[in-house]
């Protein structure tokens, strides 16, 4: 005969009891234990989406309610609870399952306390997504479950990652940190790959931290302390806090944080243009000294004599006194520029004590976290043994600073675009501007010359009229980056053809068994010239994200170019329902009143048949909005007497990587 193990039935045992008839027996593994912190919550979970698990009870004994449960302590703490918040009562029903025979009574006591399975946490980020396509929301699941509306936005975070990233972390080859970086990254196919090392077993916590780190601008950058959080705002700034609270705010508009810490140091570029320096500006002091000047001589402080070394612990206590000044007013307040000016005014003379024939010709102003604004002095060179300080003074006519040369001022004359915004979103502006670069990097790959035209323009710029480089890290020191926007793919007929003419290209250099260079040697000149229009032109960006940040200098290269290359975007696209979509009605009416289409059938439409109705038109007349043509009008900006009396220099776009340049008069 085989022998049945004990089970229970819930069909056949299942029973409906009020809360006041249902006891806690005393053999249940837990009956001496207090109520737990998560009693609350349990509570909480209950009140939202009732009993889930019917607790197991057998029948009362002897002065015992009517019902004992078996297993179900928490749950019936948690009922109780919600009696004393008058959430419910005693008549309460709660459904149960009656264990009858002693074995199912035993199977009960044990079975759920000991052989139940721990539920990992990939499994629960796996159920709150369910529940989010489910089209559940935040507050509901979380009312549900028992949870903070926080916790839940996290798990939810976590949720969307690709299912190999969860895949990797329920088999212990990543840790729920590393989950939260791998939420972090947009690309769902980037987070596969890595993910899939990590099952591997060839991954490294270094590759998932760079992925996410770098190019991150955060609220700890250098130029956040003196610009602060309410001016950047103020300017349209946007600031994303991390969801999991682990990394510091990102500033998501580094080009209006740049801008405003240009503009707040301004003041303090012209007066140290005022005390005889050329004013130079950059991300950071880590540089070789400019053109024409040299930097400070190391000196001994012990060798010097007895008046010089005087001098120099006064001009430090100085820059220590300042430097206490400016903590008390602090670098947010309104104050901050005249405390930070008088810093550098005795960074300055500490700088200029014990030079012997040497003077203070230039500064290097870049950002600093504790001083707002820090200070690298360069001098000039030393004259040379035939030169006099005399002749010098005959030849600037006596018009010198005590502090070095009358500065020498340039800037790069940069027309200002006229724009037509109004009426115009931050993300139909993005839209056009991204279509719009776009086409012209289809024209500009169409064109070598003009492409060659605008590399050696940009080489020019970078490596002719800057005066500061970073350290060579390999033999041609030019970087380039592929134009992209976010997850969009590239559009079959612009960027997405010279994507694919590269591609072509490198399934040639992959066959060929060469190196880049010996590759690129070996092509016949039309070819050369052909792979360099396509490069420049994938390189192209002159996408603006908000209608507050039209780049100036970036269009009016943008139209240059259109001008060399004849660029003409009706010849590969017209506009699309995608594009077209993206706009209001009115828009859209005024687009047909541009195209100068009469129909009064227009004025009936609705929405999606609109927008149909404009790309059919604007396919049968070859035609594209103005807004798309980088051949807006143009106003050239004010230039100072001593700008336009130099010759032109560089002029930066904000961006962090790029060299220092000379500040504007």
């Amino acid at each position: 005969m085989t022998r049945q193990s004990p089970a229970l039935s819930a069909a056949e045992s299942k029973i409906r009891i009020p809360l006041s008839d249902l006891g806690l027996a005393p053999e249940n593994l837990r009956f001496d234990e207090p109520a737990d912190d998560g009693i609350d919550q349990l509570a909480d979970t209950i009140a939202a989406a009732g009993v889930i698990i019917p607790p197991i009870v057998r029948a009362g004994r002897n002065n015992e309610q009517a019902y004992m449960a078996l297993d179900g302590r928490r749950r019936r703490m948690a009922l109780l609870t919600l009696v004393e918040r008058g959430v419910i009562d005693q008549t309460y029903g709660v459904d149960c399952i009656l264990a009858c025979g002693k074995a199912a009574q035993a199977a009960a006591i044990v079975l759920p306390n000991a052989e139940t399975a721990p539920v990992h946490i990939a499994s629960i980020i796996t159920a709150i997504g369910n529940l989010r396509k489910a089209k559940m929301d935040t507050a509901f699941i979380a009312a549900s479950l028992g949870y903070s509306e926080l916790e839940i936005k996290r798990l939810e975070a976590l949720a969307g990652v690709h299912p190999t990233v969860l895949s990797a972390l329920r088999q212990g080859r990543l840790t729920l940190k590393q989950v939260r970086s791998f939420a972090r990254i947009p690309d769902k196919k980037q987070q596969a790959q890595l993910a899939q090392s990590a099952l591997d077993g060839h991954f490294q916590d270094y590759q998932l931290r760079n992925i996410v780190e770098t190019g991150r601008v955060t609220k700890e950058d250098h130029r956040f302390s003196l610009v602060g959080e309410a001016r950047y705002l103020a300017a349209g700034g946007r600031l994303d806090i991390d969801l999991f609270g682990e990394l510091p705010d990102r500033v998501l508009d580094p080009d209006i944080l740049d801008q405003v810490w240009r503009e707040r140091v301004g003041p303090l570029v012209a007066k140290m243009q005022e005390r005889g320096l050329t004013v130079f500006v950059g991300p950071d002091a880590g540089y070789r000294a400019p053109d024409d000047f040299e930097s400070l001589p190391y000196v001994i402080h012990a060798t010097l004599p007895e008046a010089l070394r005087s001098a120099r612990l006064e001009a430090r206590d100085a820059v220590d006194e300042k430097l206490a000044t400016l903590r008390d007013v602090g670098l947010a307040a309104d104050g901050a520029l005249e405390a930070i000016d008088e810093v550098l005014v005795a960074r300055q003379a500490h700088a200029a004590v014990a030079l012997g024939k040497l003077t203070l010709g230039a500064v290097l102003l870049s950002p600093n976290s504790e001083r707002g604004v820090d200070a690298t002095f360069y001098t000039h060179p030393e004259p040379e043994e035939d030169e006099t300080i005399e002749d010098e003074a005959d030849e600037d006519d006596g018009d010198r600073s005590v502090f070095g040369r009358t500065p020498t001022v340039v800037d790069l004359v940069t027309p200002k675009a006229v724009v037509a915004v109004e009426g115009v979103g931050h993300s139909l502006h993005e839209v056009r501007t991204d279509l719009a670069t776009r086409g012209l990097i289809r024209d500009l790959a169409d064109n070598p010359g003009a492409a060659l035209t605008a590399l050696v323009a940009q080489l020019f710029k970078l490596l002719a009229l800057t005066t500061h480089t970073y350290h060579d890290e390999s033999a041609l020191a030019v970087s380039a980056t592929k134009y992209s926007r976010g997850g969009a793919t590239p559009h079959p007929a612009l960027d997405g053809e010279v994507r694919a003419r590269l591609a072509a290209r490198r399934e040639a250099y992959l066959a060929s068994g060469l190196r880049p260079i010996g590759f690129v040697d070996g092509l016949p000149h039309g070819e050369k010239m052909a792979l360099l229009a396509e490069l420049v032109a994938i390189s192209l960006n002159v996408r603006e994200a908000r209608t507050s940040l039209v780049r100036h200098a970036a269009r009016a290269e943008a139209g240059e170019i259109a001008a060399l290359c004849d660029a003409d975007l009706s010849v590969h696209w017209t506009p699309d329902q995608a594009f077209l979509a993206a706009h209001s009605k009115a828009q859209l009416t005024a687009m047909l009143a541009e195209m100068q289409v009469e129909d009064p059938r227009a004025a009936t439409l609705k929405k999606d048949e609109l927008v149909t109705f404009v790309a059919e038109a604007a396919a049968e007349r070859q035609w594209v909005p103005a807004a798309l043509a980088w051949s807006a009008k143009v106003e050239p900006d004010e230039v100072g007497e001593a700008g336009a009396a130099e010759a032109p220099a560089d002029e930066s776009d904000g961006q962090e990587a790029d060299p220092p340049e000379s500040a504007a008069a």
